[in-house]
């Protein structure tokens, strides 16, 4: 049995087909891994009894941005880690489903270090200080009105 030429060649094309288009879904799900080395930022979120705020949502807010760099949840040792890519004050945002949770500033450098702060002791001691304010107020406060009540 003879074929015509164009026959033969829709055959052939027909015949090949497969064989070209298949690898193309295994090149399309590829996936390519590249490790760096380099400075990360970790901020660490525990609650009053120091225990870590482990799998909760968090938030990283680039200096200037409207949305997040980075979302996500923290590790099991209430870990955020993020690359800052820009110099200035980042906002990295921790919240639990029943509202519990903080911000931090993340003030990052032009080498894209971080500048050292304070930390959860100042935030202690900022505490300290609102405390016993309010108590030298109120009893201030309570001091005049009963003076003029004399």
């Amino acid at each position: 049995m003879r074929g015509t030429p164009v026959a033969l060649l829709v055959c052939g094309l027909l015949t090949a087909l497969p064989a070209v288009l298949a690898p193309a879904p295994a090149l399309a799900h590829g996936v390519h891994i590249h490790q760096q080395n380099g400075s990360a930022v970790v901020v660490e979120f525990l609650f009053e009894d120091h225990s870590p705020l482990a799998f909760e949502e968090y938030e990283v807010m680039a200096p200037g941005a409207r949305a997040p760099h980075q979302v996500g949840r923290t590790d099991r040792l209430g870990r955020v880690v993020f690359s800052p890519d820009s110099e200035g004050a980042w906002q990295v945002k921790v919240w639990t489903e029943d509202g519990h949770g903080g911000t931090t500033t993340v003030q990052v450098n032009g080498d894209m270090l971080v500048q050292e702060e304070g930390g959860a002791r100042a935030g202690q001691l900022n505490k300290i200080i609102t405390g016993v304010a309010v108590l030298f107020g109120l009893f201030g406060i309570l001091a005049m009105v009963s003076k003029k009540a004399r």
